[in-house]
This record gives structure tokens, sequence and C-alpha cells, in this order.
């Protein structure tokens, strides 16, 4: 059987310009140890093959099964979600973990380590049904009148094309981190437009291929008192407005 695994991790590496001793220290393994992959001698196990996928950006079924030094991929493919790692409970249901603000950047390197997973706070909602779920602590003002410390309660989506335009996701991402947006799908660029609630901040679009997970909101967890949340909102709005209306006077 062809080991296409050792010829993909060589060829992804050469292409990144790195050296063996690169991507090793970025693996935390021995050189000789990748060397030993590349040449077909042993292969990663499964923690190492997530991690690789992660590292360069791949599904794990191009990694493992594609000839990508031959241009092998799955374009139509493109913005398919990697695999999910969760933790359950003692009933085998899955937990609905907890991502903290200060546990971001965190999440966002190792959201695929099912041990990094297990260590994640976690909260139970009875209401909801029988799923997988994941709640994400709000930053900043950018969808009031969901306010900052709110939680988010998020199903996750396994595809793309499963997004619906104008409905309310959590975005996992390298270069963006941990994102809640309004989401419109641009089928043809490929390409997710994301949406503020408060009109201060401006659209702007992220790659499919940028998106490593994507969580479509179901409930949510206010601290705030309600009509504090909708004053908030209403200033913001009334801001927005002023804005508008004084950049409208330049230009008379």
């Amino acid at each position: 059987m062809e080991n296409k695994i050792g010829k993909n991790i060589a060829f992804l590496r050469k292409k990144r310009g790195w050296t063996q001793q690169d991507l090793s220290e970025k693996l935390h393994i021995p050189r000789p140890t990748l060397g030993g992959y590349e040449r077909a001698y042993s292969e990663p196990g499964i923690e190492g093959i997530l991690k690789l996928a992660r590292i360069f950006n791949v599904s794990v079924e191009d990694l493992i099964a594609r000839r990508l030094w031959e241009g092998e991929t799955r374009v139509e493919d493109m913005g398919e979600l990697k695999v999910l790692a969760i933790s359950v409970n003692e009933e085998n249901k899955s937990n609905i973990e907890l991502v903290e603000a200060k546990a971001e950047a965190g999440y966002t390197e190792s959201f695929d380590d099912p041990s990094y997973i297990k260590q994640l706070p976690r909260i139970f909602l009875p209401t909801l049904q029988e799923g997988t779920y994941r709640a994400f602590e709000i930053r900043g003002d950018s969808m009031l009148p969901m306010n900052e410390s709110d939680i988010v309660v998020c199903s996750f989506v396994e595809r793309i094309k499963d997004v619906k335009d104008g409905n309310t996701y959590v975005l996992v991402t390298k270069e963006e981190g941990v994102v809640y947006k309004r989401l419109k799908k641009n089928e043809r660029s490929k390409k997710m437009v994301l949406i503020s609630d408060n009109d201060l901040y401006a659209p702007y679009e992220l790659p499919y291929s940028a998106i490593a997970e994507l969580w479509k909101y179901e409930s949510h967890i206010s601290f705030t008192e309600p009509g504090s949340a909708a004053r908030a909102w209403m200033d913001s709005r009334l801001e927005s407005m002023a804005r508008d209306i004084k950049h409208i006077k330049s230009k008379v």
C-alpha cells in the first residue's frame, strides 16, 4: 500500500520552505522521527496527524489519502471543516465545554487536541436537545445588544454549505482567533462575509479555507440587566447615525 502521508509531509514542508528541524520543533518531536515519517519508515499517531493537518491547514483526509505532491486536492470540498475533538460525560453524552475569553489563544492553538478539550470548564443546560455543543465567552461590543462576557452556546456545523446567510455563528481561525459574527456566504470567491450587529464595525471577508471550526448560535447566557443592554445598543446606534450624518454633511 502506498504511503501517501510521508510524501505529503515532505511536500508540504518544502512548499513552506521549512527544514526538517523547523517542522520537528513545531511538532515537538525529534528530527529523526520526522525523517522516519517522510521516508515511510514509520507513521505519526492520531494526535500527530491532527497536529500536522492543523499546521499545514489541510484536511486529515487530504493529508493521509491524497497525492498532494502531485497536485491532487478536493477543490470541490474546499471549506470542509476539520475533525472535531469532544469530551463526554458518564452517560456518554457530549459535554458543553466553555471557552473563556482568557483561554481563546490556547483554544485557537489546541482546539483539535482531545486532551486539551477535556481540561476546559463545562456548563450544563437541560433544555438543549441531544447534540454537540460548545460555549464561548463574548469579547468586545461588536455584536450589541450582546455584551462582553455574555456566553453564547452553539451547535457544531460540519460543512460550510450548511451555513444560513444572516444567522450568527462562532468561527475559530488562526488569523482572527475566536469571533462571533453574522455570516453571509460568497460562493463565487469562496469567502465568508463577517458582519457585526454594531454598525461601528465594518464587515470583512475570510476565506473558507481559513475556518477551522464553525459553531451556530443556539442560546446565550447574559450577565447584564436587560435595560442596560438595550441602552448600550441604542447609544451605539445613535453614535453610528451621528457619524453617518456628519459624513454626509462633509460632502455637501
